[in-house]
């Protein structure tokens, strides 16, 4: 099993949108497979800090905001798939957040089996220092980034997943 994991702010999302190519991208990713025909789980880690008797209002507001941008449907079982700080105790990049999100999708994955998309280059950096494959995608003001757009993360997945093509 292998998992692709996003960063939400700033990497599908920007004011309250999202970002070009998001959709397509995470229904690309969404459909490829592995040599063993396992399609990857898509999750997302996401840093909500606020107080802990907020907590569930501001878990509510994330999941209203995936459905409105109609992405929800790829985070689905989201208790499964989305990992949110204030539900973890730990904000990216600590550790114990991929730890979390890893271990929601199947307890004990391996960090080297799974990929995360960020547009934080200190986020992408701690992620590989993990053993995850970590991929900086170029946010809106940003200058540069190790991708573009987020298409051309598609080519990156596969090759991720082993699938061929």
């Amino acid at each position: 099993m292998k998992a692709v994991l996003f960063d939400l702010g700033e990497t599908l999302v920007s004011d309250g949108g999202l970002l070009p190519g998001a959709a397509e991208t995470l229904e690309a990713i969404s459909r490829l497979t592995g040599p063993s025909g396992e399609r990857a789980t898509l999750g997302l880690v996401s840093d909500l800090e606020v107080p802990p008797d907020q907590a569930a209002a501001a878990r509510a507001e994330y999941f209203d905001l995936l459905g409105r941008l109609g992405i929800r449907d790829y985070f689905e079982p989201l208790d499964k798939r989305v990992t949110l700080s204030v539900d973890v105790g730990a904000v990216k990049p600590d550790p114990r957040i991929f730890r979390a999100a890893l271990d929601k999708i199947a307890p004990g994955l391996a960090f080297t089996a799974a990929m995360f998309v960020t547009e934080n280059v200190a986020h992408v950096q701690k992620a590989r220092d993990l053993g995850l494959r970590a991929v900086h995608v170029k946010a809106p003001g940003q200058s540069t980034g190790e991708i573009e757009r987020l298409t051309d993360l598609i080519p990156l997945a596969r090759a991720f997943l082993g699938e061929g093509g």
